[in-house]
């Protein structure tokens, strides 16, 4: 009697089609939006700006200036890849057809001219409601049109229960924890070429939308100018325009499932000395108060603020002298070191550390009761060397000795 055995190979490859659509399945489950832009609720073309109101699936743009609809299939403003506002081509591999476009900063009198897009939560026409306490992996699209003037932070995403209605005549202003920003809150700056705005978001347990935009007003908004591309004949707006693509939020069981999130750089601190300069000053009987003043120098730790013990004692010589001659003044003079000057400029802690470091020392001197019209503030960034640098130093050694606060007594 002959015995047929199923051939290995064959069982295999059901166990393993088996484990994969489990494994996909599983991974749809977890899905909350994936949103490319490219479903339309009509196939007429989209002509002109402002087009968000033709995509389906609920997707609207708060703002009384609607977000823009760009597609391979319109013309003239608003024709991909090439458009009024520049250029860029689609996400090819998310379908590559359609994608959005924001104006998320304008200076002065126009700051509340901005659009927003808002997308109900979940997968087509199902709405989602996030599960509180839970947490989700956020990330999108972006990329700087080179007509824009500006560069930008505070790009970000907006969890609400409820949409924001249409035609808000002003910007929408959100500090609360359920706006979502890149993890670093840089400016993002680069031409031609998409970026991810990525991070985690622990839900509240009633939100139903996301909303895309700046929320950040004109003053707390960090801005830089950028220069438009040499091959790029457009003229330059007084905006920061960016196309969004690719919102996609997700489910996750743990920190390590949220692969944008740990693509991330390390903090900067890592990479940076922990040295902080320390010098005894050398007083005489034969110094004036105000060069007595002058030896007194507060250095700090890279990227801080904070004070040392060496530090303090600087302050305290100067607030004894401020007591003792109530006539004086003194101006504390901030300065950075060059690292710190370059690594500000894409992150915000490390912005403007002459500023942060002068507002400390105000703020001490406010404290021990110093009147606040005896105090002026100069920042000097890494424009000034310490007269303590020597040419042999090591360059940690250098960039100690330039994180500091000067005093002159006026």
């Amino acid at each position: 009697m002959k015995i047929n055995i199923p051939k290995l190979g064959f069982l295999a490859l059901i166990i393993s089609s088996s484990y994969s659509f489990a494994q996909k399945n599983k991974a749809f489950e977890k899905e909350v939006l994936k949103m490319t832009f490219e479903r339309n609720q009509s196939n007429d073309p989209i002509n002109e700006i402002g087009g968000v109101d033709a995509l389906d699936y609920g997707v609207s743009s708060p703002s009384e200036r609607k977000a823009d609809l760009f597609s391979t299939e319109a013309g003239g403003d608003v024709k991909v890849p090439e458009n009024i506002f520049g250029k860029e081509e689609p996400i090819k591999d998310i379908g590559g057809s359609q994608y959005l476009g924001l104006i998320l900063y304008k200076p002065g009198k126009l700051a509340n001219e901005r659009s927003y897009v808002t997308i109900p939560l979940g997968r087509g026409k199902e709405q989602i409601t996030l599960k509180k306490n839970l947490n989700y992996c956020v990330e999108f699209s972006i990329s700087l049109a080179e007509s824009s003037k500006f560069g930008i932070n505070n790009i970000a995403a907006l969890f609400s229960k409820d949409d924001f209605g249409s035609n808000n005549t002003s910007a929408i202003y959100n500090s609360s924890d359920r706006l979502v920003k890149s993890q670093n809150n840089k400016v993002f700056s680069g031409f031609y070429g998409w970026e991810q705005v990525c991070n985690i978001y622990t839900a509240k347990g009633d939100e139903r939308f996301i909303t895309i935009g700046n929320f950040d007003k004109n003053e707390t908004t960090k801005f830089e100018a950028v220069k438009k591309p040499k091959d790029s004949e457009l003229e330059s707006i007084s905006q920061a325009y960016y196309y969004v693509d690719n919102v996609n939020i997700t489910l996750i069981d743990k920190e390590e499932d949220c692969k944008c999130y740990n693509n991330a750089p390390k903090k900067i601190e890592e990479s940076f000395s922990n040295l902080i300069y320390s010098k005894t000053p050398e007083l005489t009987d034969k110094m004036t108060t105000a060069e007595k003043v002058a030896e007194q120098v507060a250095y700090f730790r890279f990227g801080k603020a904070t004070f040392s013990e060496n530090c303090k004692e600087a302050m305290n010589f100067v607030l004894n002298e401020l007591n003792t001659n109530p006539q004086f003044r003194i101006e504390i003079q901030g300065h950075c070191d060059a690292k710190e000057l370059k690594v500000g400029e894409g992150l915000d802690e490390y912005y403007q550390m002459d500023r942060k470091r002068v507002a400390a020392v105000a703020k001490y001197f406010e404290e021990q009761g110093i009147d606040p019209t005896r105090i002026d503030k100069t920042y000097k960034s890494e424009t000034t060397q310490s007269s303590e640098v020597e040419e042999d130093d090591e360059d940690e050694v250098k960039d100690a000795k330039n994180r500091r606060i000067n005093f002159i007594l006026k």
